[in-house]
């Protein structure tokens, strides 16, 4: 503890005198209110500077003597009590966060998807940077920790009035998690430095709301009907986008960013699967995903097949598709529909594909339960039960729901058990 407070002009002649008493001593400067110096019973002095911000006493290290000199700590005293004046606090992590902008703490988001090997973090970095740093040059040099509500607003509602709904609630998302993790950062050792450093205490974005039909399209689900048109289509599509489409169903409609990383590697040509990697939602780690194979999808692997390594491919496996194909094909196929009067229900995207799947198998007469689709859809798995009691694979039962999808698309009728009568035994 302190042991003496005493009131000096602080000068080398006067530091050389200075001595501790029993314990640790404070000696403060005559001509500036808060300047001191601290001296040890090892005799070690230290110049400091003490005030107030905002009601927070704040005591800050200027040297130690004699590398400082009493001098340059005077000045130095001067031009932290100014900053105190103002309002600012002076600390060196407290300046670094003060400085930090709005683009550092997304380019530090991005940074941390990349840390954690996510997929989405190239896609991500390209739209913050589209729609933010380019689309709004003076937010992203603003300091993040004044950026409040209504700038959040102004980078989402542009894009909404752009008509670009799902765009727009991507951007919400994106920011609304930057704002949370660096939250979170301030009390986690295993974050990156950038975002500790951000000392953010606010999500801004917490209170901006979903954007109304960002999903809507994905939400619907085609009619019994519009599927096996669909499927008529695509198998009259030419090659290699017929082949290609009907591996997107016969998978069962897995998202195409997943299936568009399947490589020669991924797929067993004995065992009938095909093996996803699974990187959606917080997982730092990705998610095995294994998909079987009916005979028709393994004709399709083989059709598509070449000299590359990727199968969802339209070049021989050089490069996988580009992550418009699937929307192209699926809004070509849609306007022939129309044409014919096959559309019953309007727009849909290759994500309705992937939500009638679902849809209809949970209906009669094939009645799939909600756990299978989960298993077979990839979603919904991330809860206690399915990360530490649940190692069924769940391939039989995925399977026979494929087996299933392709009777229903072909127009078959499922198997009825038959009922054998056994006559009762004569006494």
């Amino acid at each position: 503890m302190d042991r003496k407070a005493e009131t000096i002009r602080l000068t080398r002649t006067a530091i050389e005198r200075l001595k501790a008493a029993d314990g640790r001593s404070i000696y403060w400067d005559d001509s500036i209110i808060g300047y001191g110096l601290r001296v040890l019973p090892s005799g070690a002095k230290t110049f400091f500077y003490q005030g107030r911000v905002k009601g927070e006493v704040i005591r800050v290290t200027l040297g130690k003597y004699p590398v400082t000199n009493a001098e340059k700590a005077r000045v130095e005293a001067k031009k932290i009590q100014g900053q105190m004046a103002a309002g600012i606090d002076p600390r060196p992590e407290k300046v670094t966060a003060s400085a930090s902008t709005f683009g550092d703490l997304m380019n530090a988001y991005c940074d941390l998807l990349e840390s954690h090997g996510k997929k989405s973090a190239r896609s991500v970095r390209n739209a913050v940077h589209k729609d933010i740093q380019a689309a709004f040059p003076k937010l992203w040099k603003k300091p993040a920790s004044s950026i409040d509500l209504e700038d959040c607003m102004l980078i989402v509602g542009r894009l909404v009035d752009e008509q670009k709904p799902r765009q727009a609630d991507k951007l919400r998302a994106y920011i609304r998690t930057a704002f949370s993790e660096a939250i979170n950062a301030r009390g986690d050792v295993n974050m990156p430095q950038g975002m500790r450093n951000l000392s953010i205490k606010f999500n801004p974005a917490r209170e901006l709301r979903k954007v109304k039909g960002s999903s809507n399209a994905k939400d619907r689900a085609l009619t019994l009907g519009e599927f096996r048109a669909y499927w008529a289509h695509v198998k009259a599509l030419p090659e290699p986008a017929r082949s290609l489409a009907m591996l997107h169903v016969l998978t069962g409609g897995q998202r195409q960013q997943q299936l568009a990383r399947v490589t020669i590697d991924d797929v067993d040509h004995d065992g009938h699967y095909l093996k996803i990697l699974d990187y959606k939602g917080r997982r730092t780690e990705p998610r095995v995903h294994v998909i079987p194979l009916l005979p028709e999808a393994m004709e399709a692997i083989n059709r598509i097949g070449g000299t590359g390594r990727y199968i969802f491919s339209c070049d021989g496996g050089v490069k996988p598709v580009h992550t418009g194909f699937m929307s192209d094909l699926v809004k070509r196929i849609r306007s022939q529909m129309e044409e014919l009067g096959q559309l019953e229900k309007g727009h849909f995207t290759p994500g309705s594909i992937r939500a009638t799947v679902e849809t209809r198998l949970a209906a009669k007469p094939y009645r799939v339960s909600s756990d299978v689709l989960g298993q077979l859809l990839s979603h919904g798995l991330g809860g206690i039960q399915a990360r530490h009691y649940q190692h069924h694979d769940f391939y039989d039962e995925k399977l026979e729901a494929l087996q299933m999808l392709h009777r229903m698309l072909e127009g078959e009728q499922e198997p009825v058990a038959e009922v054998i009568q056994f006559r009762r035994a004569q006494v």
